[in-house]
C-alpha cells in the first residue's frame, strides 16, 4: 500500500531543503530524513525519476511554487512539498554618452539592466531630475541641459513579476567654449623703450560681448565694451606706441559659455608678451585652463 505525505496534511515531512527562502538561480539542497532508497521527482512532472540518493540539488529558473516528491521504496512511501521560490529583482544600470557632456549637447542614455529570471518589461526614466519617471521609456532616452552644472537623472525598471530596481546618477555638464572661435589678432614691433601696435583685431561670434582694458600711460582709454555682429573688429585707438609696464587685456564673453583672455604685456625693447587663457561662464575675472 503507498502512502502518502504533504506539507498540507499532518503527517511528518520526510525531506527537508536548505536555503529555506530560495531565490530563481539559487541551488537548493534536498535531504531526505528517512532511510531507505530515496528517489526524486524535481521537474513537478509527478515521477520520482530525476536523481536517486539521500540528497540532491536543484536550481529553478521561475519563480513560483514548485512541487518538489520524495519516493521512498522501503514502505513505497511518497511525500510532496510545495517549495515557494522568490523572484529576483531586476538589476538597474545605465550608460551616458558622452561622459563628460557640454551644455546643448545631446547625450544618450542607455539602459544596461538585467534581470536573470525573467524580461524586463518596463523601463522609465527621470531627465529633469524632479524625482518622476515620466521623461521617456525605453531602453534609451536622448536629452540635453541648456546651461552647465550637476543634474541627477535616473532609470526605474520593471519585470514581469512588478519587481522594481532604480538607478541614478548625477551628470556634469559644463560649459560650451564659444563658437565659432573667437580671434584675437595684433602685430607689435619692439621700440627702445617699449612697443608700438601696428594692428590688433578681434573676431567674435555675433551677440558676444567685447571688454578691453587697458593700463599704462599713454592708453587711449580704460575701459572699453562692445556687442559683436559677428565681423573682425580693427581696434584703431590702440594702434600706437605703448611704454614697458602698459598692459592691455582683452575678454570675449556669452552667457553660459567658456569665452577667451588675452593679456597683451609691453616690454621695453622686445615684442609684446602675450598669456591666453579662458573665463570661467559668469565669472569674467576667474582664468582657467582651455583644455576640455
Amino acid at each position: 500500500m503507498l502512502t502518502f505525505a504533504s506539507n498540507a496534511g499532518a503527517q511528518v515531512e520526510l525531506f527537508s531543503y536548505a536555503p529555506p527562502d530560495p531565490l530563481t538561480g539559487q541551488t537548493i539542497t534536498f535531504t531526505a530524513l528517512v532511510p531507505g532508497n530515496i528517489s526524486w521527482d524535481l521537474d513537478g512532472d509527478g515521477s520520482c525519476d530525476d536523481e536517486t540518493g539521500p540528497t540532491t540539488t536543484y536550481v529553478f529558473n521561475t519563480p513560483g511554487a514548485h512541487a518538489v516528491r520524495i519516493c521512498v521504496d522501503v514502505d513505497q512511501t511518497i511525500s510532496r512539498q510545495d517549495i515557494i521560490v522568490r523572484n529576483r529583482p531586476p538589476v538597474a544600470s545605465f550608460t551616458v554618452g558622452p561622459a563628460a557632456p557640454v551644455a546643448r549637447e545631446l547625450v544618450t542614455l542607455t539602459s544596461s539592466a538585467v534581470d536573470v529570471d525573467g524580461p524586463i518589461i518596463l523601463q522609465q526614466w527621470d531627465l529633469d531630475g524632479d524625482g518622476a519617471y515620466d521623461d521617456a521609456t525605453g531602453e534609451r532616452a536622448l536629452y540635453f541641459w541648456r546651461r552647465a552644472g550637476t543634474f541627477q537623472v535616473g532609470l526605474r525598471v520593471t519585470d514581469s513579476n512588478g519587481a522594481v530596481a532604480i538607478s541614478r546618477a548625477a551628470v556634469v555638464v559644463t560649459a560650451a567654449l564659444l563658437e565659432p572661435t573667437p580671434r584675437i589678432r595684433f602685430v607689435g614691433v619692439p621700440t627702445s623703450n617699449g612697443a608700438h601696435l601696428d594692428l590688433l583685431t578681434v573676431v567674435a561670434p555675433k551677440g558676444a560681448h567685447v571688454g578691453i582694458r587697458c593700463r599704462g600711460h599713454r592708453c587711449p582709454f580704460k575701459h572699453k565694451r562692445y556687442t559683436s555682429k559677428g565681423k573682425r573688429v580693427s581696434l584703431r585707438r590702440l594702434a600706437r606706441s605703448f611704454p614697458a609696464g602698459t598692459v592691455i587685456e582683452l575678454r570675449v564673453t556669452k552667457p553660459g559659455t567658456i569665452g577667451p583672455f588675452t593679456r597683451i604685456r609691453i616690454r621695453a625693447g622686445k615684442r609684446p608678451a602675450r598669456l591666453d587663457r579662458c573665463l570661467e561662464p559668469g565669472k569674467p575675472n576667474k582664468l582657467i585652463s582651455c583644455d576640455r
